[in-house]
């Protein structure tokens, strides 16, 4: 195999691996209202993240590594949920 074939190749399998973290939100419900959307994305999000804090969740609410873990969370949380628009 050719130097450009193998550059193609590796691109190509590059491309596959990491694509599918693009599309990983979900469609949780429709709503007739966004701020009912809006308030219950906030709770799911609540949610995902109290689950993925892990043994952090036991720590105190001031516990600095407990607060970055918890933002963390929540960005992660938040990336995969949209509320969209009905129109």
């Amino acid at each position: 195999m050719s130097r450009h074939g193998r550059k193609v190749m590796v691109l190509l399998g590059w491309a596959l691996l990491y694509s599918r973290y693009g599309n990983d939100w979900q469609v949780m419900n429709e709503f007739p209202a966004s701020e009912l959307c809006t308030r219950v994305m906030d709770a799911r999000v609540a949610e995902t993240a109290q689950g993925e804090l892990g043994a952090l969740a036991s720590q105190s609410g001031d516990n600095p590594m407990r607060q970055e873990a918890w933002a963390r969370a929540e960005r992660h949380a938040r990336a995969r949920f949209r509320c969209a628009s009905i129109q």
